[in-house]
């Protein structure tokens, strides 16, 4: 069964459907496995909400509290709201008939992630589903980006680049 890392877990191809497993546990051992430093920066970057929202509820400041989670809320809502309004899915499971192409994005080290958009069909509708590759900050991260880039083409997907 072929499969490669992903941002928050491994990506499978079994046969006739593609398999996505994700976690933030998944994500954390990514960083771990890449180097010391991005471990640290992920570690930093789930404290210093906590601490924020730790010192509004000790020192009783509300407004900060409720501007904190107000901001946090209306961020994911809104990405959640523009992936669904673009047709983009959080399919785990992908039958591979369904697939008709797979584009390729290399992404820009320090500003864009790579990863693969899938084009299915589903239910009649064309979807779409993100496949996050690491970071290339990470020591693997170029290599695990030409490694799912041939497995997706040894299982007889289309890559677009």
């Amino acid at each position: 069964m072929p499969s490669f890392r992903t941002k928050r877990g491994r990506c499978h191809l079994d046969g006739d459907t593609l398999c996505l497993e994700s976690s933030l546990r998944g994500q954390w051992r990514r960083y771990r496995e890449g180097g010391r430093l991005p471990a640290l920066l992920m570690a930093g970057a789930v404290l210093a909400p906590l601490v924020v929202v730790v010192s509004a509820l000790v020192t009783g400041d509300t407004r900060t509290l409720l501007l904190f989670v107000g901001v946090a809320v209306g961020v994911v809502v809104l990405g959640r709201l523009s992936n669904a309004l673009r047709g983009f899915t959080t399919a785990e499971e992908i039958p591979l008939d369904a697939i008709s192409r797979v584009e390729a994005k290399r992404g820009t080290k320090g500003f864009t992630r790579p990863r693969f958009v899938v084009t299915y069909e589903a239910g009649g509708e064309t979807k779409h589903r993100y496949v996050m590759m690491p970071s290339l900050w990470l020591s693997y991260g170029e290599e695990e980006f030409r490694r799912a880039t041939e497995t997706f083409r040894d299982a007889g997907i289309v890559v677009e680049e």
